[in-house]
Order: C-alpha cells, then sequence, then structure tokens
C-alpha cells in the first residue's frame, strides 16, 4: 500500500431537487470545530503519546466502519478533506514544551491530508482473511510522531460491491466515547448530504487554540500539597476511618492484581492478532431484560462465559476466576467533546460460576459498587506522580500492571440511527483495540441493530483464537436458550 496525494472534487455544491444547495448541518460542524477536547494534553495523555515510541507501548486503535457500497475515491478523499478542515485538531500535531511541563496540540504547518490517506484494492475473490490480514497490517503500522496522529485506509474490491474505511488513531486524541462524538457529527443521515472539503470553507468555524502552560510539580510539593489536603480534610470532620475506606476502595477496585490469572493464558509475545464478530444488538437488550441487568453486565457475562468454555475445552475446570479489566466513563454532560474522560476497574471475575443468571447478578453487583467507589478515578489521580518518572521506567510499570490481567473488554455505545460515510451506507461498526500487556482485548461498538465486536489477542497466550470465538457464540446461544429468549421477542 503506497501512501497517495488525495484527488479532491471540485467546488460545486450539490444540489436538490428543487435547486436548493444541500448544506452539511452547521450544528454538526460546530460540533466538530470544539471536538478533541482541551489544547493541553492530560497526563494520561501524555504518558500514552510518550509510550507510543517503545515496544509494545502503542495505544492505538482502529475503527473499521463496513459500507453497503464502495463511494468513489474521489468522495472518499473529499469526505476525509472535510473532515480534517472541520475539526482542527485532526490538523495539529503533539508539540513537547520541555522537562516536566505536559505536551500540548498544535497546527501542523505542513499538513497535507494526502499524507494521511492510503487506498487498498483487494484481489477478486478475496475471503475475509485477506481482509482481516489488510486490516491487521494498517492496525500494525507504527505511528508516525512528526505528524498529527491519524491515518485513513479505505478498502474496496469486497464481495458485493461493499467496502470498509478504517481510521486508526491515537489514544491520547480520544476514547471510545469520543469516538463515536467524532462520527454522530461527520456523518449524515442521508446519502445526499455529505461533510465535504470542497463544498465550503469549514474552518471559519473552527475555535481558537488556547491552553495554559502546566508544569508538573516536583515531589516535595507533592508532598506540600497532600499534607494540605489532609489538612483540609481533618478540618472538615474527615478521620482516619475515612482514609482507610478510601485506601479499601484502592484495594476493591485492584483486586484482580493480586490473583495469578488463567495458566492457559500465561505467555505473552509482542505480536498482535485480529479476528471479527458481530451479533444482533437487540437480542442482547433482550437478555438484559430478561436477566433484570444492564446490557454492559450480559456482555461482561457474555465474554466471561465464553472464557469459562475455553477453559473446559482444555479440560481446566479448576480456575476459579480470571483476572479482567474494563473501563469506566466519567464524561458528564457539558464535558467537551473527544478527548478521553475514562478511568480502568479491574476485576476478578468469576469463572466457576455456571448458572448464568447467578453469574449476571454476581457480575452487576460488582459493577455497580465499582461505580459507587470513591477511589474510582485513583488512576488518573496517580498519573502527575508516574509523569515525574524516566519514561522507559513508568513504562515497565504499566506493563507490568497491565499483563497481571488476562483480559480487557470494552463496550462503545455507537450510533442508534441509519448513517452514510461519502454517501455510502454504514452497515456496522468495530473498533480494533489495542492491547495493553494483556492475553486479549475485546472491544464492542453498536451500530443501530448490530454489536460489532473486535478481538485483538496474542497468539502466544490465545492458542485457539477460532476455539474462543466459537465459545462466545456458543455462550451467547446459551444465554439465549436460558432465558427463553424466542419467548420474550
Amino acid at each position: 500500500m503506497q501512501k497517495v496525494q488525495a484527488e479532491l472534487a471540485d467546488d460545486s455544491a450539490e444540489i436538490d431537487a428543487t435547486g436548493e444547495a444541500l448544506r452539511f448541518p452547521e450544528s454538526q460542524l460546530r460540533q466538530l470545530a470544539n471536538w478533541g477536547g482541551d489544547s493541553q494534553l492530560s497526563a494520561a495523555e501524555a504518558l500514552m503519546w510518550r509510550m507510543e515510541t517503545l515496544p509494545q507501548g502503542s495505544s492505538a486503535g482502529t475503527s473499521l466502519h463496513f459500507l453497503a457500497s464502495t463511494p468513489s475515491w474521489e468522495d472518499v478523499c473529499d469526505f476525509v478533506d472535510g473532515l480534517s478542515k472541520a475539526v482542527p485538531r485532526l490538523r495539529q500535531c503533539v508539540h513537547e514544551l520541555g522537562v516536566g511541563q505536559l505536551p500540548v496540540w498544535r497546527d501542523d504547518q505542513n499538513f497535507q491530508v494526502g499524507e494521511h490517506l492510503r487506498r487498498l484494492s483487494l484481489p477478486q475473490n478475496s475471503g475475509n482473511d485477506v481482509l482481516i490480514s489488510a486490516l491487521s497490517d494498517f492496525a500494525n503500522t507504527p505511528t508516525e510522531m512528526q505528524r498529527p496522529p491519524w491515518e485513513v485506509l479505505f478498502v474496496d474490491g469486497l464481495a458485493g460491491n461493499k467496502s470498509v474505511f478504517a481510521l486508526k488513531i491515537q489514544h491520547c486524541l480520544t476514547d471510545g466515547g469520543g469516538l463515536i462524538q467524532l462520527f454522530s457529527a461527520a456523518l449524515s443521515e442521508r446519502s445526499d448530504c455529505q461533510l465535504r472539503g470542497s463544498a465550503q470553507s469549514l474552518t471559519a468555524l473552527a475555535p481558537a487554540a488556547r491552553y495554559k502552560r502546566v508544569l508538573m510539580p516536583s515531589p516535595g510539593k507533592m508532598i506540600k500539597s497532600g499534607f494540605k489536603v489532609w489538612q483540609k480534610h481533618r478540618d472538615e470532620g474527615y478521620s482516619l476511618t475515612s482514609a482507610q475506606r478510601y485506601l479499601k476502595s484502592i484495594q476493591s477496585l485492584n483486586a484482580a492484581q493480586a490473583s495469578k490469572g488463567s495458566r492457559l493464558l500465561q505467555q505473552r509475545s509482542a505480536t498482535n492478532r485480529y479476528d471479527l464478530l458481530n451479533l444482533p444488538l437487540p437480542t442482547l437488550k433482550l437478555l438484559a431484560k430478561a436477566a433484570q441487568a444492564s446490557l454492559n453486565d450480559v456482555y461482561l457475562a457474555l465474554i466471561i462465559g465464553a472464557f469459562r468454555r475455553y477453559h473446559l475445552a482444555f479440560g481446566v475446570d479448576d480456575e476459579a476466576s480470571l483476572p479482567l479489566a474494563f473501563p469506566v466513563s466519567l464524561r458528564k454532560p457539558g464535558d467537551a467533546v473527544g478527548g478521553n474522560q475514562f478511568t480502568g476497574v479491574s476485576y476478578a471475575s468469576p469463572l466457576n460460576i455456571a448458572d448464568p443468571q447467578e453469574r449476571i447478578s454476581v457480575i452487576r453487583a460488582f459493577v455497580r459498587g465499582a461505580r459507587a467507589e470513591p477511589a474510582l478515578d485513583f488512576m488518573n489521580q496517580l498519573l502527575p506522580v508516574a509523569m515525574l518518572l524516566p519514561i522507559k521506567l513508568t513504562a515497565k510499570l504499566v506493563a507490568q500492571y497491565s499483563s497481571r490481567l488476562d483480559v480487557q473488554v470494552s463496550n462503545i455505545p455507537g450510533m442508534a440511527r441509519s448513517a452514510y460515510l461519502a454517501g455510502a451506507l454504514v452497515e456496522s461498526h468495530y473498533v480494533l483495540p489495542p492491547r495493553p500487556g494483556c492475553a486479549c482485548m475485546f472491544a464492542m461498538i453498536s451500530h443501530q441493530d448490530v454489536a460489532g465486536i473486535a478481538l485483538n489477542y496474542d497468539p502466544a497466550a490465545v492458542r485457539e483464537p477460532k476455539l474462543l470465538l466459537s465459545c462466545v457464540s456458543d455462550e451467547f446461544a446459551g444465554l439465549c436458550a436460558y432465558f427463553d429468549i424466542e419467548a420474550l421477542v
């Protein structure tokens, strides 16, 4: 695959049946103009960025929109050009300010949209394995550190004249929730009204970039600040019991770190392998209703149940738990769109519970308790301290922490409406997730009635990936049978 200069369409506007130009909604353009959050990276974002150059340190994810048809290459180029003009953050690079300071976003004066855009035409009659291999190569390509950290691959030649629009994006730009905010604003509900770089001047809506210089505190200042916080809490009636409760909360949120992990998933390598599957979202919702739980509870129970089946297939029936982690969104109404607003929770998930209802109830109780923990955002509070350490040492500590986890699971609520990308209908949405040291990572994005699940696994740990995927399908069927889901339809 060679990088190509995008060939942009002419300046003629789209015209509807009445002769009026169809302009992209200004409300969506304003959302795009403000996408990206603060102009200064948070400590978490800075850490993800600085680890990008280290072995196994990449946190880039790759969004996949599967399209029902193949738009023209000119329309794809025009859409990407329009997106980069509508979202100023996509034309900015990470700029380091110096020792002890958090980096900032600055305009790339040499930005060329064609440097971020590739096209791949698959050979005729290519199977799914060929597509997955091509997408894997793209997802594993190192991030260009001197450019805005995103890139697009457009894949055509799929059976039925279908295509895939892949966007690889570094995690310092956004989390999963921010990704959905981006596409919710960028994708139209109709095929004849698309975001186009050639249709109008989009940069006029862009807000002026602002940031304040943030210095990382010295250890002495941190100790002094901590003492002041303690004094404040003491004066307001906080007690030693409160501190003990907070420490207990930290232990609860990181309980999985104390478990030894599955002996089936112990091996690790630097290799990423990917696979995809999809499930009907309405059925998952019916399962959640039948189990009196949330969709996320059922999703976690599905993955944990699949690993129970996977272990039993190898004759392993004495593993009581599986160290697992999942993100919890910290986004609130009024927060900036884009950027990263999440924290992580680790869980010694139950492998020894055979009954689906019991397993879901146990998971539901843990998740509800975790969300209410006072130390829920502890890791984000700790990161400024980690930023004081040499990046290689920080990376080593992060790797030691994440490698103790066998599985990470992410659930990203996607778009419920129809959406068109460069004039082509979006059929489903997936994201190939990064795999931060664990044996495997599952990521689910819903799009209308399709729950698209992508798996990034370490082949040294997951020796039979097709078996694991089969276990997911079998567990889903088992849940439907247990709750008599057909009777609820």
